[in-house]
């Protein structure tokens, strides 16, 4: 399993940032005014009284289907 209840959602932005849309389509925001939200994904469901299991289902249904976690870099200039 590649998200958890407790990905936070710094992880989900640059490892996983295919999952940002299906995120929103159910009303969950990774990213609010320009930088991303602090806090995890269970925390956030819990919040918005949503169905933690099916999501977390049809979000790691989404990464098998692309592969895993993008390959992401930082530089420190």
């Amino acid at each position: 399993m590649y998200i958890t209840k407790d990905t936070d959602f710094e992880t989900i932005a640059t490892n996983y940032p295919y999952l940002i849309a299906p995120l929103l389509e159910i009303g969950i925001k990774v990213i609010e005014c320009g930088d991303v939200k602090w806090g995890t994904l269970g925390e956030e469901i819990k919040k918005l009284n949503l169905n933690l299991e099916e999501i977390l289902e049809k979000l790691n249904k989404i990464v098998e289907e692309k592969g895993g976690p993008e390959k992401s870099f930082n530089l420190k200039l």
